[in-house]
């Protein structure tokens, strides 16, 4: 009977390596598998609600092409073609710190046009075109009392708009360029030279334009992005900074004291003859309070999509003007009543240092806009020094009251009177 040799060690440790490998090359086959799914399939999960697929969609986790709402040609999204009439609450930063109302105010939303913005008319029919964000299009108003509609109706001058929320001033370039060149077809090219910009500093510059700089790179890797799990990736970052935030928001408060889950952005009173009313300042703005993201490679991006709209405008012959629209924190902060603040909560100290980061944001876009050729008009200083400041905005909201979009149209036509 012959005896078996035994193995050798080398023998041992090459079995050994070759299962190791074989078991690693299936993990990550089964891993690329899932991100492949997640990336194309995600978004029909159920367990994610509206709310966070709208996240994850800003953060790459879905493939925003797979949305029907989603223009490659804007690398954003529009509205729902034709959708009917909409009632919306305006309660933004009410329901961001889930504080409860059981009559929210309401605005009403007009229909939404063919290409996927709120219009009565094709952009061939108007001689003014406005840009911008949900700022634009009325969140805090509703359609009839929508800055563009206001200027309509004291201009006489029949304007189109091209406004939704999460629009950056990478989307505006793009919505400047096709609105007034001919791939949309004749009836969908603006026939006029007068274009408003409205460029809200909440995260036109911000926010906004990190996605659409993922977007934009999403399309140059292409499929490759599965190689690195980059869905998977996206969704642990993501996971990860909604977790910090609300370890930030359990810890931020000095130990023996209660916990304050709005770190003491709500309530917020003004001064008299202010209405005593409780104000809430959205949780976005926290993101000014470290400016590290926004660096000197950031401003050179701006500066170029600032060049490129001045170079479109001047191929096209189109008058383009920013309106520049500060955030509610920026105009009010000098109202803010400091005796009734919460001392111990973060928005007493961080208050100075947002405002002055947004100021600094604000002077950056000015200066860009007009070294680039373009006339601005900076709201902020208007909007802070005037008696009723404090109904320009919504105490529970993020955006203009309809008296807070009037004004701002007066402005507009004090500062272009040549309409």
């Amino acid at each position: 009977m012959t005896t078996p040799t035994p193995r050798r060690p080398i023998d041992l440790i090459r079995s050994i390596v070759r299962t190791l490998a074989v078991i690693c090359l299936l993990g990550y086959t089964v891993l690329m598998t899932t991100d492949v799914l997640l990336y194309h399939l995600g978004a029909k999960l159920s367990f994610f609600s509206p709310t966070q697929k709208e996240l994850l969609y800003s953060h790459g986790v879905f493939a925003a092409f797979r949305h029907p709402d989603y223009r490659p040609w804007l690398k954003g999204f529009v509205n729902e073609p034709g959708r009917t009439e909409t009632t919306v609450s305006v309660d933004d930063t009410y329901r961001a710190y889930g504080v409860p109302m059981e009559s929210p105010p309401m605005v009403q939303l007009s229909a939404v046009d063919s290409l996927g913005w709120w219009n009565d008319k094709s952009p061939s029919q108007a001689k003014v075109l406005f840009l911008g964000d949900s700022f634009c299009y009325g969140a805090g108003s509703g359609t009839d009392n929508t800055i563009y509609r206001l200027f309509e109706v004291k201009t006489g001058i029949p304007d189109y708009a091209a406004c939704k929320g999460g629009y950056g001033l990478a989307h505006y370039a793009r919505l400047l360029d096709t609105l007034t060149g001919d791939s949309l077809g004749p009836e969908n090219r603006f026939s006029g030279k007068t274009v408003y910009v409205l460029l809200y500093l909440g995260n036109d510059l911000s926010a906004d334009i990190l996605v659409y700089r993922q977007r934009q790179q999403d399309e140059m890797v292409g499929p490759a992005r599965h190689l690195w799990l980059e869905s998977i990736r996206n969704l642990l970052t993501y996971l990860r900074e909604s977790n910090a935030l609300a370890r930030q928001e359990g810890g931020s408060q000095t130990p023996g004291q209660p916990r304050n889950p709005t770190l003491g952005y709500y309530p917020v009173h003004l001064k008299a003859p202010a209405p005593d009313t409780a104000y809430a300042f959205h949780p976005f703005y926290r993101t000014l309070l470290n400016m590290a993201w926004f660096g000197p490679k950031e401003e050179e991006e701006l500066r170029a999509v600032f060049a490129e709209m001045a170079r479109i405008a001047r191929e096209r012959g189109l008058d383009v003007r920013f309106v520049v629209i500060p955030t509610a924190l920026q105009v009010l902060y000098p109202r803010i009543d400091a005796s009734r603040l919460d001392k111990n909560a973060p928005f007493a100290k961080e208050a100075p240092v947002v405002v002055k980061n947004f100021n600094q944001l604000t002077a950056f876009a000015v200066s860009a806009a007009e070294e680039a050729g373009f006339p601005v008009l900076d709201l902020e200083p208007l909007l802070v020094g005037r008696d009723d400041a404090a109904e320009l905005y919504w105490p529970t909201d993020t955006h203009f009251t309809p008296h807070g979009n009037a004004v701002a149209v007066d402005a507009i036509l004090k500062a272009f009177p040549a309409n």
